[in-house]
């Protein structure tokens, strides 16, 4: 039978890797297609499924070393764990006032400002919801929602 060829084959590939690292469930189902690869056939080494799949040969070996240590080769070992991290301080509808409230110039709050900057934003989120962020964790969110830490200006992104 005569090779297929797919056209644009990089970009359907990162697309494809891009998928299965979108959930948890799909990264879970990647790792098992590439222990699969390695059980099928003997000559497949973890550099060839690393390349196939976009990971390090580290990586497929860190898989089969799991595997390995698990018990009785159960593969929920290769499901990630929980991660856990610090929750967020601010709601989603506090995040969105955010951004509705940083299009206008903080003057129009009642603070002493013409521009948002680290100082400006984390007093008016002392103000407005009693939360209280340091200066740079405020430059930090004012950057996430499109702004400079330079005088809180819009970054012009084209």
């Amino acid at each position: 039978m005569k090779r297929l060829s797919i056209k644009k084959p990089e970009e359907v590939k990162g697309q494809i890797l891009e998928y299965l690292n979108s959930s948890e469930e799909l990264k879970f189902v990647g790792r098992l297609n590439g222990i699969l690869m390695l059980l099928q056939n003997e000559d497949t080494n973890c550099s060839e499924v690393a390349r196939i799949y976009g990971y390090t040969p580290q990586a497929i070996a860190g898989w089969v070393h799991r595997l390995n240590k698990g018990q009785g080769g159960n593969i929920e070992v290769l499901k990630d764990k929980l991660k856990t991290g610090r929750n967020t301080r601010l709601s989603e509808i506090q995040l969105q006032n955010i951004k509705d409230i940083l299009k206008e110039p903080p003057v129009i709050v009642g603070l002493k400002s013409d521009n948002w900057d680290g100082n400006t934003l984390s007093e008016y989120l002392n103000q407005q919801f009693g939360i209280n962020l340091q200066i740079r964790q405020c430059q930090r969110l004012l950057q996430r929602l499109g702004h400079s830490n330079l005088r809180g200006r819009p970054w012009d992104r084209s």
